[in-house]
C-alpha cells in the first residue's frame, strides 16, 4: 500500500479524534469542551489538536507546499487561533451570544462537528496525491 493512503488513514483519525473531544449538541457546549481543554493547560490544548501537528510534519518531511497543503495549514491554525480568541474573551467574561452574536443555545446537528474531517481529508488528498 501507498504511504499516502497510510498518511490520508492518519489523519482521519486525527480529525476523528478533534471532532469527539469538541462534539455537544450545542454551540455553547462545544465552546465549554474547548475552554475545559485550555484549562487543563495551554501545551494541553495545543496537543489536542494533532492533524495540525501531522499535516506540518507531512509537508516539511516531503517538502509538499502547494497550494492545498499551505490552504490547509492557515485552515488549521485559523481555527485553533478563533478558538483562542473565543477562549481569551470568555476569561475577559464576555458572554458568547456578545462574542459570536449568535445565541449560545443554537442547536448543533450530531454530524456537523464531523464536517472538519472531511473538509481536511479531502485538501490533505488533494496536497499529496
Amino acid at each position: 500500500m501507498d504511504e499516502r493512503f497510510i498518511y490520508l488513514i492518519i489523519l482521519i483519525i486525527f480529525e476523528i479524534y478533534e471532532a469527539s473531544w469538541q462534539k455537544a449538541d450545542t454551540f455553547f457546549k462545544i465552546v465549554e469542551n474547548i475552554f475545559d481543554k485550555f484549562k487543563k493547560g495551554q501545551i494541553y490544548f495545543y496537543l489536542s489538536h494533532p492533524s495540525l501537528w501531522f499535516i506540518l510534519f507531512i509537508a516539511i518531511k516531503y517538502n509538499i507546499f502547494n497550494f492545498w497543503m499551505v490552504f490547509m495549514i492557515l485552515l488549521k491554525i485559523s481555527d485553533i487561533a478563533f478558538k483562542l480568541w473565543i477562549i481569551e474573551s470568555l476569561i475577559k467574561g464576555k458572554k458568547i451570544e456578545e462574542i459570536i452574536g449568535l445565541p449560545a443555545d443554537i442547536k448543533i446537528s450530531p454530524y456537523m462537528i464531523y464536517i472538519n474531517t472531511f473538509v481536511y481529508t479531502f485538501l490533505f488528498y488533494k496536497a499529496i496525491f
